[in-house]
């Protein structure tokens, strides 16, 4: 058996599993998986993801592997993970890996480059507003998250390539990211700077300055096609949403960033969902006293 592993989760009823393009000797490849029956497919070895694991959903079911190497996969001295729509292209990945093990670095993650993406209470208008995905989880999330001292704009990584050593201070950052993605929001990228805050941890970076998981030449990706979706959770009204997120796709850089920080601030006080459902209606005053009423029809 190798020391070191790759490993991805596929559940929910995705089609196929894609290969590693480069593959290296010197590493096992995980897929944890209940999708299907086989012991191992192509590179790939499948090992099942615990039943007992009470969750909802299946995109909290495939946190928990994603969340948990130190214990799922112990036997290795560190892990990659990567999302299951990621390929790797080039021997590079296994050098860097390689690299990164041997100077003892506990986590090594890849930036978000978005414009504006270095604050997680931001991102969180991003998703709820722009892109009109009503997860009230997140609101009570960014609330939680300031009551703590999480500061603005400590920055924000991608979560669909992770390199970690499985160390106890890293078991103890991914045992509190699991506690946050059971009890707030499934979306991990909304918790995971938190903990690495938390316990001081020295963020290292996987890629090169300048590279993300979506502009380099090491991964590929690859849309996967799901066979069923999950109906998002509604709050105040979706049609609030859906118009504001219409209208946000006009906005001006400037209404945008003061939309954006009435946002956080209103996140941070002690009813968020009563102060952005009153937000919500301000901001469309100019609209006719039938639609202001229809919002306030829950």
């Amino acid at each position: 058996m190798n020391r070191f592993v790759i490993y991805t989760v596929l559940t929910g009823g995705y089609e196929g599993i894609l290969q590693p393009i480069v593959t290296d000797e010197r590493f096992d490849y995980v897929l944890f998986s209940n999708d299907f029956t086989e012991d191992s497919i192509g590179a790939w070895q499948v090992r099942s993801i615990p039943l007992a694991v009470d969750v909802s959903d299946n995109k909290r079911l495939s946190r928990y592997p994603k969340s948990h190497p130190e214990t799922m996969l112990s036997e290795y001295k560190a892990s990659l993970y990567i999302d299951a729509n990621i390929q790797i292209a080039d021997q590079w990945v296994y050098d860097r890996f390689i690299e990164l093990a041997e100077k003892n670095i506990d986590y090594a993650g890849v930036k978000l480059l978005l414009t504006g993406r270095d604050d997680i209470y931001r991102h969180a208008y991003d998703i709820c507003v722009m892109k009109a995905e009503h997860d009230m989880n997140a609101i009570h999330q960014c609330h939680a998250l300031y009551k703590r001292g999480f500061p603005e704009h400590w920055g924000l990584n991608e979560n669909n390539i992770i390199f970690r050593s499985h160390t106890e201070l890293m078991k103890k950052v991914d045992n509190e990211w699991w506690w946050w993605i059971t009890n707030y929001s499934f979306r991990d990228q909304f918790s995971y700077m938190y903990c690495l805050w938390k316990y001081n941890v020295n963020i290292a970076y996987f890629l090169p300055e300048g590279k993300d998981a979506h502009n380099n030449s090491f991964f590929t990706f690859t849309n996967h096609n799901a066979k069923g979706t999950v109906s998002s959770k509604k709050w105040v009204k979706t049609d609030y949403f859906e118009t504001r997120r219409n209208k946000n796709r006009c906005l001006s850089k400037e209404k945008y960033n003061r939309y954006c920080n009435q946002w956080v601030k209103m996140c941070k006080m002690p009813y968020p969902k009563l102060v952005l459902f009153i937000w919500g209606i301000l901001i469309d005053i100019g609209n006719s006293p039938k639609r202001i009423i229809k919002k306030l029809k829950v």
